[in-house]
């Protein structure tokens, strides 16, 4: 689902917001939207958010290393 257009036909509220905390903090993560903050502190506890930070986080590793690796190891 890369077309966040698309999002509010599949996803609800808080799904969207995981997605969008997940697309930013793949890009630069040291200036978050403000609106982005505000919502997903509405919407999620902070045991919640430090869950979803650390499983976000985790993902965009897995994916750097693997096409790192991809490139310099091989298919």
């Amino acid at each position: 689902m890369d077309r966040p257009d698309t999002w509010p036909e599949v996803f609800d509220d808080r799904r969207r917001s995981v997605l969008r905390l997940a697309d930013a903090a793949c890009g630069d993560s040291h200036s978050l939207d403000s609106d982005l903050v505000a919502d997903l502190r509405a919407q999620f506890t902070e045991v919640e958010l430090a869950e979803l930070i650390l499983v976000a986080g985790q993902a965009n590793l897995n994916n750097r290393a693997g096409n790192a690796a991809k490139q310099l190891l091989g298919p």
